[in-house]
């Protein structure tokens, strides 16, 4: 690794490049490439002692650097390539400066934020696939248990004194347009959530039963009147009228596709005067993450209305 920052006026950019290294596969010496090219996600070995290393000399998924590249910087007269990245923090380099969104980061969850630095494409251990999470997006699918995802952005305030460089401050990022109501939904995934579908916000289940006015009886069923005249199965209505939950057994982003999915068949059946053949196999898969049916049912503590 070379320690030597570059001067980055005399280096030429580009999009892309194919990086060629040499790998040891026992006795063998077998000449590997890496196409990189900028926007992409890389792992980074890290210089933290913290990262030990498996039997086959990789290391565990959350023990790598990762970061997005930027820029690639290429010597015209040398082998010598820099890439500019944008960091993403990891839920202990959070932990690490004290910050306290690092209570509600995930396991394998990762902060994008607007720190950057120059790193030797020595330093690459290879590309990164980093699923994007929108918490207002019901359709998405499950993060499957153990996979990288990124849900919000970060922007860092540094300040540095005589002995070191800290980190002073922090804000997260927000769209435009947001779909919980401009408010994060700060919670581990750990902990269990419920989504209302009035006021598109997911609450942490222990608040809402602090707070929220809990529902006595069952959740009748209603069928806009836009549907009238179609006979809806009983087994559907009652499966539209289940928690929306994310969290701990419900994965990070939860059953939300009940409701998404079940919309569209109730648009199918406007046009079949029906539920289409074979519902129960589309929902199967969402039907999976109902739960507990009996789960205390509360009225949303922001429009009081709807039942979560």
């Amino acid at each position: 690794m070379r320690h030597k920052h570059p001067n980055l006026r005399k280096l030429r950019r580009c999009t892309s490049l194919e990086w060629v290294y040499d790998t040891k596969d026992n006795s063998d010496d077998v000449n590997g490439s890496m196409v990189i090219r900028v926007g992409e996600d890389v792992s980074i070995y890290p210089l933290d002692e913290r990262a030990v290393q498996l039997q086959d000399g990789s290391l565990p998924v959350m023990s790598y650097w990762y970061g997005k590249v930027l820029e690639i910087y290429l010597n015209p007269g040398g082998q010598d390539v820099w890439l500019d990245i944008k960091w993403y923090y990891r839920k202990v380099d959070l932990e690490d400066e004290g910050v306290d969104l690092a209570a509600s980061v995930g396991e394998h969850e990762l902060v994008l934020s607007d720190h950057t630095s120059v790193v030797d494409m020595c330093c690459v251990e290879d590309h990164a696939t980093i699923l994007a999470y929108d918490e207002g997006d019901l359709a998405q699918p499950q993060i499957p248990i153990g996979t990288l995802y990124n849900r919000w952005t970060i922007d860092i305030k540094f300040s540095s004194n005589r002995q070191e460089v800290y980190m002073e401050g922090l804000n997260i990022r927000l769209p435009p347009v947001h779909a919980i109501d401009a408010i994060p939904a700060f919670s581990s995934p750990t902990i269990f959530q419920r989504y209302c579908r009035k006021c598109a916000r997911w609450f942490n289940e222990e608040c809402v039963a602090s707070i929220g006015r809990q529902l006595r009886g069952q959740v009748k069923p209603r069928v806009p009147s836009t549907y009238a005249g179609i006979n809806f199965d009983l087994e559907f209505l009652l499966l539209l009228t289940s928690p929306i939950r994310r969290g701990d057994s419900y994965g990070v982003v939860g059953n939300g596709m009940i409701l998404v999915k079940g919309l569209a068949l109730m648009e199918e059946a406007k046009i079949l005067g029906r539920l289409p053949d074979g519902w129960q196999d589309t929902m199967r898969q969402t039907m999976v993450l109902i739960g507990d049916e009996n789960v205390p049912r509360y009225h949303c503590p922001k429009c009081t209305t709807t039942v979560i």
